[in-house]
């Protein structure tokens, strides 16, 4: 008996509100009533077109069509009419919709459609801008030229649960800018840069609240949260995410479930913190996010020399309630020769809460503060691989006056580091980087390797691995190694993208480096190596037009542009590989 369920061919439109928690943490009531006048305007437009809604999931609508062309019709009407709507409100107050658009075989049971065409359009809709609509392969083919749009392919995007790779393409309406506006220091809620997380716990720390009045102790709640951050990310059971993606959420009244939905994991860590006099009560719980069940919560109460142990108890409870197998060297690294003195405890709660606000001061000020707990407690590794942390990422980011006064620093502190015997793998992926960059690739990629050894979950770790095995003339690996990176890190920096789209043209996979270099400009327009990616790609792809355009607008910014300085800084180990590089921007009219 075949118990295959019936299938048909249908279109899917899946709409979703981009950054829904944020505009009602802002204002619910305003929020909610907006929302409920664009639902009835979507659910009018999805009529008119022939379509039918299957279900609501929140802000989210699933909608069928027996023709892909009301499909996607539908779909155009909807933003042009929302972002009429848009029009009459205070940027602050618009809400966009994201809707993807796929065609494939759905079952149809007990008035609501599955299986694998439904779950592609729900990607799809997360690879739309907010106010766009994003569309798979099959659509693009059906419509052809029956509409008067533009469609910008993205290449093949791997889709989260999804076996085989999708060609997506962006719609483009002509009486629509192409995204909404975003300021200058925003971050994209989605990159068109999707994929599947892996089989292991995903968890997310949120901020700590800080109770109480005095602001001084805010510094007490960030350093307890982080401090739990950096002993889980060295735990190969587990997928954390990185720490700075998740200070968006800090001073927000968001749930947990909204939190664990909006960063895709399944558990979500939170707590708040008060500090009196010499004490610490800290109340900390770990949510399911499916359930919105508390799986373990617990309240502490300890004097203040006591919180690292606290914090140890904390971790331990999480690794206990997640079933995480530990291995014996991971008890070792974790649990062993903490932080013993109180004054070092200070320096570093200090210490981490200035380092992750991710600027040029609060970096100097954290490396201060390391150095002090270095000078009181030298045992431990927490001071010398901090401190060659904040030196690399001075000459990393060009914060500094001396770029190879701050790299030699970095190495100093960063071989002091890698000599502790209870590591954390940090100094390891920063003296990885350097041995690169003096050409020694055996070592680098040896150290760089250590360091995700140590750091499971660490996106620095897994992000310099890739950068070391793409220099060494693995750009597969270095693929991999980047995009567990880029999973990790949820908010996707410029250099990070600059490097995966460097892999992928590396082995032959131009049009997805093209991808890649597009979205890494996106993020920032200003100064980024990604225009020279793109320009050898251009040339490499044939396309010799957009090629010397390319190289025109890269002389244009940068007069003094050189492909024997550019070629000085790219450390392959393969002469032949650089040698491809070059001769494509030379011919594409770069001068040497």
């Amino acid at each position: 008996m075949d118990e295959r369920l019936p299938r048909k061919l249908a279109a899917i439109l899946y709409a979703d509100v981009a950054g829904y928690s944020r505009l009602t943490g802002d204002d619910e009531d305003a929020t909610h009533r907006t929302l409920s006048e664009y639902l009835d305007l979507i659910a009018q437009a999805i009529n008119s077109h022939r379509g039918k809604i299957m279900h609501y999931a929140g802000d989210a609508v699933l909608a069928k069509f027996d023709a892909v062309v009301d499909a996607v019709s539908s779909a155009t009407d909807i933003q042009i009419q929302l972002a009429s709507q848009n029009n009459k409100l205070p940027d602050e107050r618009k809400v966009y919709f994201r809707i993807g658009v796929n065609m494939g075989d759905v079952i149809e049971d007990r008035g609501d459609i599955y299986g694998d065409g439904v779950n592609i359009a729900a990607r799809l809709e997360s690879l739309a801008y907010p106010g766009g609509i994003c569309i798979s392969e099959a659509v693009r083919s059906a419509v052809k030229k029956k509409f008067d749009l533009h469609y910008e392919e993205m290449g093949e995007q791997l889709l989260k649960n999804i076996e085989e790779p999708v060609r997506a393409y962006r719609v483009l309406i002509r009486s629509l800018p192409d995204a909404p506006p975003e300021s200058e220091n925003s971050t994209p809620e989605k990159s068109s840069l999707e994929f599947t997380l892996p089989d292991r716990p995903t968890v997310a720390i949120l901020p700590f609240k800080s109770l109480g009045t005095d602001p001084d102790n805010d510094y007490l709640a960030d350093g307890i949260r982080l401090g739990i951050q950096a002993s889980l990310v060295q735990l190969s059971g587990l997928f954390l995410i990185n720490a700075p993606v998740l200070n968006s959420y800090r001073g927000k009244e968001v749930s947990a479930e909204e939190a664990g939905k909006e960063l895709e994991v399944r558990y979500i860590l939170d707590g708040t913190v008060q500090h009196v006099e010499n004490r610490v009560r800290a109340t900390v719980q770990l949510t399911e996010v499916e359930s919105g069940q508390a799986i373990w919560a617990e309240t502490y109460d300890r004097i203040l020399d006591n919180v690292f142990e606290m914090q140890d108890e904390i971790t331990r409870e999480v690794v206990s309630s997640l079933n995480v197998k530990l291995l014996y060297s991971e008890i070792g690294r974790i649990w062993s020769k903490k932080l013993s003195n109180p004054e070092a405890l200070q320096y570093f709660y200090r210490a981490v809460s200035s380092l992750y606000e991710g600027t040029k001061e609060d970096n100097a000020t954290a490396r201060e503060l390391f150095e002090e707990l270095y000078r009181v407690q030298p045992d431990s590794v927490l001071g010398p691989s901090n401190i060659a942390f904040t030196h690399w990422i001075d000459a990393f980011l060009n914060w500094t006056d001396s770029q190879p006064e701050s790299y030699a620093q970095a190495e100093k502190w960063a071989k002091k580091a890698v000599e502790y015997a209870d590591n954390n793998g940090l100094g390891h992926a920063v003296l990885g980087h350097l041995q690169l960059l003096h050409g020694d690739h055996e070592a680098a990629l040896k150290t760089c390797s250590k360091s995700v050894e140590l750091r499971a979950s660490c996106p620095l770790a897994h992000g310099l691995l890739g950068v070391v095995r793409n220099y060494n003339g693995d750009p597969r690996a270095a693929i991999r190694s980047i995009r567990e990176a880029l999973q990790l890190q949820r908010v996707y920096p410029p250099w990070l993208i600059n490097f995966l789209a460097a892999a992928y043209r590396d082995c032959g996979e131009v049009k997805l480096s093209i991808t890649a270099a597009e979205e890494s400009l996106k993020l920032n327009p200003h100064k980024n190596d990604a225009e020279l990616i793109l320009c050898a790609d251009y040339k490499l792809a044939a396309d010799h037009d957009k090629a010397r355009t390319t190289a025109e607008q890269i002389i244009a910014s940068n007069p003094s542009f050189s492909l024997t300085n550019y070629a000085r800084n790219q450390p392959y180990k393969d002469p032949a590989q650089l040698d491809r590089v070059i001769s494509a921007l030379r011919e594409a009219g770069l001068p040497e």
